[in-house]
């Protein structure tokens, strides 16, 4: 029995010291496997790399945040230029281009009891004072005897163009434009001869869908036999949309025909420089110009003075032909003036100068020169209405938008 107990204890602590070097190997002797990568921590040779990397920049907590905005800011920024790009092209759309065929030159027949630096040789050009008075446009070359003259302008939604001189002949430059202002002279049947000639290829280019719309800014006949017009008219199932004519014309309706002012004329080299500079010095030295009636009571000379601030002295009397009683229409002759409060003074005959040549007389200088001003006030807005009206009456008759089609 002692033997057995004995055996038993040498048994146990036999097994307890072999526990304790397998514990004292596996802690201490025995090589460990690394752990296996779930999303733990980083690396030790990660963790190195990335710490040597960071030795060489300062750390930013925000990095994040504000490449996060940079990337926003540049989205807007593509956004805001799109909206602009999208902008223009609907500004585009919605403004209209007009180009102006200013081939009409007239020969100045003027008043016939006005002075010799009026004389019969001078050119007037009704797209030059439509282009240069009216508008305000510049051309190039600034040369008038030029053969190819052009400019650009914008006015309201409208982006006009302008071409003239002897170069400009139908059929040989470029149409640049769907809608056009055709600047015509009917004076005359050799003028009218040649008006036609444009008037058919503006016709062309209307049936061949290179044009769209027409409007035509007559230099009517001085006793206003324009008839020849009327088959080109819509009115009359023409393609001409609008007119504005020159004279007292009783088709005027301002709906589609429309008055249009003389305007100045525009001297040539055979009128001289000297003479040119005489006739300017005249009407700035002169309080009145005197504007008897000659062929129609509208005179060039009308325009010129108030240019100058001499206050016109004009015939008030209706001219014989067509251009309207003035038993009927109260205001003509020169109703678009008069309506326009033109500060003239109008005397039914010339047996009434006296009496206007004693008033001046009376009159101080600070009175004479406050009336100069006040004229060519006058005439500065004058044109400036004209120009509002010439270009709201294209685009209320050409937008799309505004007509509906």
């Amino acid at each position: 029995m002692r033997a057995t107990r004995k055996r038993l204890c040498s048994a146990l602590l036999a097994a307890y010291l072999l526990f304790s070097l397998y514990a004292a190997y596996s802690v201490f002797l025995r090589p460990r496997r690394p752990p296996a990568s779930r999303g733990g921590p980083r690396q030790p040779q990660r963790l190195a790399r990335e710490h040597s990397s960071l030795g060489n920049e300062e750390w930013n907590p925000w990095e994040g945040d504000e490449k996060n905005e940079q990337i926003a800011s540049q989205q807007r920024y593509e956004t805001n230029l799109q909206m602009l790009k999208n902008m223009k092209s609907q500004q585009e759309q919605t403004d209209l281009k007009v180009q102006i065929w200013g081939k009409a030159a007239i020969v100045d027949k003027r008043c016939h009891v006005c002075t010799k630096y009026s004389s019969s040789s001078s050119l007037f050009y009704v797209g030059l004072y439509l282009w240069q008075h009216i508008l305000e446009g510049l051309l190039e070359p600034a040369d008038v005897p030029a053969q190819w003259r052009e400019g650009t302008i914008k006015g309201g939604k409208t982006h006009f163009s302008f071409i003239t001189g002897p170069a400009v002949v139908p059929g040989y430059f470029s149409v640049e434009a769907e809608n056009v202002v055709l600047v015509l002279n009917g004076r005359e049947e050799a003028k009218i001869t040649y008006a036609t000639q444009w008037l058919n290829y503006a016709q062309t280019l209307i049936q061949t869908r290179q044009l769209r719309h027409v409007a035509i800014v007559l230099l009517g006949s001085e006793q206003c036999n324009n008839e020849w017009i009327h088959p080109y008219l819509r009115r009359h199932g023409g393609f001409v949309e609008l007119l504005f004519v020159v004279y007292d014309c009783t088709w005027v309706n301002e709906e589609d025909i429309f008055q249009w002012p003389l305007g100045v004329a525009t001297w040539q080299p055979q009128e001289t420089n000297e003479s040119f500079r005489i006739y300017q010095d005249a009407l700035l030295q002169s309080d009145l110009t005197l504007c008897p009636v000659g062929v129609n009571t509208e005179c060039y000379r009308i325009y010129e003075a108030c240019s100058y601030g001499s206050v016109p002295v004009v015939e008030d009397v209706m001219t014989p032909g067509k251009c309207g009683n003035s038993s009927i229409y109260h205001s003509a002759p020169l109703q678009l003036l008069k309506t326009m409060g033109a500060p003239f003074i109008f005397i039914k005959n010339w047996e009434e100068l006296p009496a206007v040549l004693e008033k001046e007389k009376n009159m101080s200088l600070q009175e004479k020169i406050q009336r100069r001003k006040k004229l060519i006030e006058w005439y500065r807005h004058f044109k400036a209405q004209m120009r509002d009206k010439f270009i709201n009456i294209l685009e209320n008759s050409f937008l799309p938008n505004d007509k509906g089609g």
